[in-house]
């Protein structure tokens, strides 16, 4: 241990102590706290005293008490040894010192280490190495691809497994992946995929048509698998050589070759039984560490598409730092001197009700009365956020537009809808049957609170406290102070309650909450994407949805995936959507952007649609002129 972090040590002990300030203590409780004999104890305090860190005078013998006096402010020591770690390249020490400190000087230190983020390319004896890292709030759950629900999560996944199947964005097509090429029968209920050679996965083993097996064997034999729905077309799964498998269907399923490119359908070896932290696939990345404060994928040199260009990927565990985003961005480029690459997120924020629990939400009047306190629109200009607009759907076309798959006209669809458990429903009126849109006017926020009012009273609500679960972060939670305003307008009781989506998904966190506000990201292939949110059962959408509803979605999906047209099968999945926004079970709130900023070096910058640069095309042009064979080229990733 360095002289200084003993220091920090000592300094830390007497936290109420100021600078200058006499304390009296014994030779015995100086020793405890440096964790030391007395001997190393006078050694070390000698040391403080030779640098001017302290004035010690020692009394020794039973009940003397020596007198002891900092000089150096533990901040000053803090800052001096975090930055000696960092220029050592250290991250992880720094990490972990930072954490010890009280937290207003957490928060200081942890600003100084944002400015390590972006790319590191170190020359020496052995070649050149090039290290990208990554900061990220949200923890790991699983790395289980059947389980994972976070876009974290779903990144790394993407990384370290392939699928049969890849979808290219920019054609909008299913091309081959561990797959060279795919085939079926005229109805779509029989499905042969033919795989290519020689395909090794990070542990050695040669991939084959009985891993294929395995993967989907393990999801259907696991009745609680969260995307077993979105395979339960599969009847039997046949290898007819070691690089041939063919999928018998119980019914067509023209989406297969889809599917197939889920992150669900991630192919893993039958050798060895998965460990959900530590995952073997064969993607261009494999997972060689894991622990709360930082996960490293290292390239795969045998990836059978070619080597990806960075060598290691680190992703750093931070504490939520409170730091405002433009002043982090500042920080890593004082002049300015950036690329921006604009991210249009596909999905939105929404809220939604806990359907599962008994409650006022289970009133249709309530629920609308909801809908009309989130008027997208009033929220948007309220908040004044350049990077988000009022959204009535969680889909965009590929103008950039929303879809108007929205409520209808506020002057109409209150009066007209009727509860769903009125007489007046038909027994066989289908929950989700689709119905003719029309675009929304512009709303009044008058007009939108008194109709709140109006059906508010009309609801079942008796003046109880509603629980609102909302996704935590600086943003979203203004937003619900928002809405709580609005509440408390119309007698509405409300109380808020900020929750990590990490215990909500995995843990059951809302499950006493009455609202849960939250968002849902898509990824480039937008019919999957929504196909995905109506049978995952680990969408949070899905886990506050009642068993009745959920079964009617896969039935609605069930249909969707016999249908031949792609066109038409996202036009029917935003009808269901509209639906889903019709009875207030799902209520759009705003869509959004995210900035990347990097450094000009980076080439090929592209941003994924889970968040992260796509690493299998990124690249550094790396400074002719650099100091000491190193070179820094920082890069602004919105945290996850």
């Amino acid at each position: 241990m360095e002289v200084i972090e003993h220091y920090i040590q000592l300094r830390k002990a007497f936290p109420n102590a100021d600078e200058e300030e006499e304390i009296h203590t014994t030779i015995g409780e100086l020793a405890e706290h440096l964790c030391c004999t007395m001997r190393n104890m006078n050694l070390i305090m000698n040391k403080f005293m030779n640098h001017g860190w302290i004035n010690w005078s020692p009394q020794r013998g039973r009940g003397r008490k020596s007198v002891l006096v900092f000089y150096l402010p533990l901040l000053q020591a803090a800052q001096e040894r975090f930055d000696q770690l960092l220029q050592g390249n250290k991250l992880e020490d720094a990490y972990v010192l930072a954490s010890t400190m009280p937290f207003s000087m957490r928060e200081m230190l942890m600003q100084g280490l944002q400015g390590q983020f972006g790319l590191r390319s170190d020359q020496d004896a052995r070649g050149r190495m090039d290290t990208l890292r990554i900061p990220q709030e949200t923890p790991f759950e699983t790395l289980d691809p059947t389980q994972a629900a976070m876009w974290g999560e779903v990144g790394i996944i993407a990384e370290v497994f392939d699928r049969l199947v890849q979808y290219n964005a920019e054609r909008q097509v299913c091309e081959p992946s561990l797959a060279v090429a795919w085939e079926s029968n005229q109805e779509g209920t029989v499905w042969t995929f033919y795989l290519h050679k020689g395909i090794r996965f990070h542990h050695g083993k040669i991939l084959d048509a009985e891993d294929v097996r395995y993967t989907f064997e393990r999801i259907l034999s696991a009745q609680e698998s969260p995307c077993r729905p979105l395979f339960d077309s599969i009847h039997r799964i046949e290898t007819l050589d070691e690089l041939t498998v063919r999928f018998a269907l119980r019914f067509s399923n023209y989406m297969f070759p889809d599917l197939m490119s889920s992150m669900s359908a991630s192919i893993l070896p039958r050798d060895m039984e998965l460990d959900p932290m530590h995952p073997i696939g064969t993607g261009p990345y494999r997972l060689t560490r894991n622990h709360p404060k930082l996960l490293v994928l290292d390239v795969f040199p045998s990836y059978f598409r070619g080597r990806a260009f960075i060598d290691r990927v680190e992703i750093w565990q931070l504490p939520q730092s409170g730091l405002v985003e433009s002043v982090i961005k500042q920080d890593l480029f004082p002049d300015g001197q950036a690329r921006s690459v604009q991210h249009e997120v596909q999905g939105g924020v929404y809220m939604t009700f806990n359907m599962r629990k008994e409650g006022p939400q289970q009133d249709l009047y309530f629920r609308q009365a909801v809908q009309h306190l989130m008027d997208p629109q009033e929220m948007v200009e309220a908040l004044a956020r350049t990077s988000v607009q009022a959204a009535y759907s969680l889909v965009r076309d590929e103008s950039g537009e929303q879809w108007m798959t929205g409520p209808t006209d506020k002057n109409e669809h209150s009066e007209q809808n009727v509860p769903m458990d009125s007489p007046e429903q038909s027994e066989h009126e289908h929950l989700f049957l689709p119905q003719a849109s029309k675009p929304r006017p512009e709303p009044s926020a008058d007009s939108s609170l008194a109709r709140a009012s109006k059906l508010l009273q009309r609801s079942c609500y008796a003046g109880q406290i509603m629980e609102v679960w909302v996704e935590e972060g600086e943003k979203m939670e203004a937003d619900m102070v928002w809405f709580a305003q609005r509440c408390e307008m119309i007698g509405l009781k409300v109380h808020v309650m900020p929750g990590n989506p990490v215990n909500a998904v995995y843990h059951d966190e809302f499950s006493s909450c009455d609202l849960i506000y939250t968002g849902e990201v898509f990824d480039e292939h937008l019919t999957l994407s929504l196909l995905t949110m109506y049978t995952f059962q680990n969408t949070l959408l899905l886990i506050a949805l009642d068993d009745q509803r959920k079964r009617e979605l896969e039935n609605e999906c069930r249909h969707v995936v016999m249908i031949r047209d792609t066109t038409e099968r996202l036009r029917t999945l935003l009808l269901l959507e509209h639906r889903l926004i019709q009875e207030a079970l799902l209520l759009p709130a705003y869509s959004f952007r995210e900035e990347h900023a990097h450094h000009a070096s980076l080439q090929d910058y592209r941003v994924r649609a889970f968040g992260m640069p796509d690493l299998r095309r990124l690249w550094v042009k790396r400074s002719p002129v650099t100091d000491e064979g190193t070179g820094s080229y920082p890069a602004y990733i919105p945290l996850w």
